[in-house]
């Protein structure tokens, strides 16, 4: 099975996964704490306060932090487009939320304007991007200066990560989970600043960060 295949077959499931629960929600409540701060700092300046956030989703999958977002800071506030490979992934976000943009695209595929959002999410879909610095990259080109690239994932930084990312990569495709270290290297010559939050300390949970970098 190719990876959007896997990821197409576990769509009906996903949002029932018990990854939910250690992982993914976890890691959708810390960005929408970092993307709802953001929008308070932006009413320092008149000019942006009608301007309404601007939002990509890279790797959206059913469309979750979509609904988080909507629930959290009103969907008037921001403009939103999730952007996932996984047709089937796709089907399920356009039908929970039939009033946000979803397409189907590759990272590398994605044709947008360069320095059009004000925040970009990646969660927990870079390992699986092929060429990790060129998908970088991209992102940041997408980004406008002074936005905010929000990308979280687990990393290998012991043995027991390692053994734990290694289970799971049976279940799912080909990933290239980097230790956080060499993840700060990626990001060095394109980012001004990074700040990075471990996301979760249970000890059966492996090391998941979220790194936030400003162009």
């Amino acid at each position: 099975m190719n990876q959007q295949g896997i990821w197409d077959f576990w769509a009906k499931y996903y949002d029932r996964l018990w990854l939910q629960r250690v992982s993914l929600q976890p890691t959708r409540a810390l960005v929408c704490e970092k993307i709802i701060k953001l929008e308070g700092s932006r009413d320092q300046d008149t000019a942006e306060e009608t301007t309404r956030l601007n939002i990509l989703d890279m790797g959206c999958g059913t469309g979750q932090l979509y609904g988080d977002l909507a629930r959290a800071l009103g969907k008037e506030q921001f403009q939103y487009l999730g952007v996932d490979p996984s047709g089937a992934m796709l089907e399920q976000a356009v039908e929970k939320f039939p009033q946000a943009a979803f397409f189907q695209s590759d990272v590398m595929d994605t044709i947008l304007d360069q320095d059009s959002f004000d925040v970009i999410v990646c969660s927990h879909s870079f390992p699986y991007y092929p060429d990790g610095k060129a998908a970088l990259q991209k992102l940041a080109g997408m980004l406008r200066p002074g936005g905010q690239l929000l990308l979280s994932q687990a990393c290998t930084d012991s043995i027991y990560d390692a053994v734990i990312l290694k289970l799971t990569g049976l279940t799912t495709s080909t990933a290239n989970y980097r230790s956080s270290q060499d993840m700060t290297e990626l990001g060095n010559s394109l980012f001004r600043e990074l700040k990075t939050f471990r996301i979760s300390e249970k000890f059966f949970v492996p090391s998941l960060y979220l790194f936030q970098w400003v162009k």
